[in-house]
């Protein structure tokens, strides 16, 4: 797949408190429009609902638009019946109705409260489990739920479902910090690799710059409310330009067999996962192992 992203590079870094960002740059891909739920949700050109009997890892995705919509491994939709997090980097393709696999992100809850909304992306630890766990057959949703437990005790926050919206609800305050004065990553970034506290966190790219702009604030904060755990830690600073170039190694030994695929990036101490479409990495994500 190396006509996939066309020579990136890291850009200087870029460091917001104690977490430390790489924008990623390449030469844009044009030719692909792909939108947010964000932006749909807004025209009123998708409804996402649950199935009409219900199942905690399944919801209706109905796109009236004329664009793809991209949603990445781990994005929040809150409401209905429980919150939940999409399983994996998805299309819902444009004027179709598709089934979504997701997972829930809130323990404590099965009652209907509403229609579903946007919320956040998960923060990279807990994508991390969303990955490792579907490689290795795991009970995920016993992981994420304990995972997302983990946090509140960590984090001293209270939720009454044990859910993960209220961790960023209740830690609003400090993740906002990270983003203060904060505009945009340099002209041309298609994503960005970050550590906090001599830890890899992770890496998210995207196709071109345009996806990424539509991204980045809401990656920023969920990569920031795993740094609010590394504030008191100091240590050598981690390897990221060695981590980023194991991440291009390992995708360029990927070969899809068709156009649109999910496709597993594994490497030395790294595991991914790619959304392929139209011949074309959409998003890519990477976590340490």
């Amino acid at each position: 797949m190396n006509n996939i992203f066309t020579e990136p590079q890291l850009g200087e870094p870029v460091f917001l408190r104690n977490l430390k960002i790489y924008p990623i740059r390449a030469e844009d891909k044009n030719g692909v429009s792909i939108a947010t739920i964000e932006e749909k949700m807004a025209k009123n050109e998708i409804e996402i609902r649950e199935l009409d009997d219900p199942e905690i890892n399944e919801i209706i995705l109905i796109n009236r638009g004329h664009e793809p919509v991209l949603m990445i491994d781990g994005e929040e939709i809150t409401g209905a019946f429980q919150n939940r997090i999409i399983a994996r980097s998805t299309i819902a393709h444009a004027n179709k109705k598709s089934r979504i696999p997701v997972i829930c992100a809130e323990e404590g809850r099965w009652d209907e409260i509403g229609g579903f909304r946007t919320g956040n992306y998960s923060y990279p630890t807990l994508r991390s489990l969303l990955l490792k766990g579907r490689q290795t057959r795991a009970n995920v949703q016993k992981k994420i739920w304990q995972e997302i437990q983990r946090k509140i005790t960590v984090t001293k926050t209270r939720s009454a479902t044990s859910s993960m919206h209220d961790i960023f609800e209740n830690l609003a305050d400090e993740v906002n910090r990270y983003i203060e004065g904060f505009q945009n990553l340099n002209h041309g970034t298609i994503g960005l690799i970050s550590s906090a506290g001599g830890t890899i966190l992770g890496c998210d790219i995207f196709l071109n710059s345009n996806i990424f702009r539509k991204t980045q604030k809401k990656l920023i904060k969920s990569y920031a409310l795993d740094a609010l755990e590394y504030q008191k830690k100091s240590s050598d600073p981690p390897n990221l330009e060695d981590f980023f170039k194991k991440i291009i190694v390992a995708v360029d030994k990927k070969r899809p067999r068709t156009t649109n695929q999910h496709l597993t990036i594994k490497g030395d101490g790294l595991l991914g996962q790619s959304l392929v479409y139209q011949d074309k990495i959409i998003h890519l994500s990477a976590f340490p192992t």
